[in-house]
């Protein structure tokens, strides 16, 4: 069984859940958190094939970012190492499938000016194609997605057409009713559940 983690999504989601309830201290603290372990608990099986989809920050050649923003960045790249670090210990495979890019914001309305804003890129499509390809295989294939982003529903429409079993898991606070709707089955994750494979903040 092949899980599809669409890492940001996933990664903010938690920290921002396990912050809201007091578990660490706010959602940019450093925690570990066994996720393999998770997985294999919510979804009754002791092998799985998980693989964690995620962005590298990238920025323009020339570029040179504001001290705001080089220090966001600097913050994200020590915090992802040490989270990148921690899922290959478990046996996560970990695929860089986009670029965290840095990008001028809107206008403000009252003096014009424009902030630099971070935007992720590239990680949704390589999970849709993935997990088409993934459908393609003789007798149907059985698909767990990990991610509440609806650009993903027309790849799992086109999966389900190639008779690939689907099933959603997702934070119980954050269930997406339109991906919950195409997929056969939606596993939702309690903070009770998510506090056994808290290990450390």
């Amino acid at each position: 069984m092949i899980v599809y983690i669409d890492g940001e999504n996933y990664r903010q989601n938690l920290a921002q859940i396990l912050a809201d309830n007091g578990d660490i201290p706010d959602k940019d603290a450093v925690f570990k958190f066994d996720t393999a372990g998770l997985l294999k608990d919510v979804l009754g099986q002791p092998d799985l094939d998980v693989r964690y989809y995620s962005s590298e920050v990238k920025t323009p050649k020339g570029y040179t970012p504001t001290k705001n923003v080089m220090k966001q960045l600097t913050m994200i790249n020590g915090k992802m190492r040490k989270w990148v670090a921690d899922l290959k210990a478990q046996g996560i495979v970990y695929i860089k499938a986009g670029n965290l890019k840095v990008k001028d914001g809107k206008a403000c309305y009252k003096c014009g000016a424009k902030a630099e804003v971070l935007q992720e890129k590239g990680v949704d499509v390589r999970l849709a194609l993935d997990i088409f390809e993934a459908s393609l295989g003789k007798g149907g294939s059985e698909i767990v997605l990990f991610s509440s982003d609806t650009d993903l529903c027309p790849a799992l429409h086109k999966a389900k057409e190639h008779n690939a079993t689907l099933k959603y898991v997702c934070f119980a606070t954050r269930v997406n009713r339109a991906v919950s709707a195409v997929c056969n089955e939606t596993i939702t994750i309690t903070l009770s559940k998510l506090r056994q494979y808290l290990i450390c903040s």
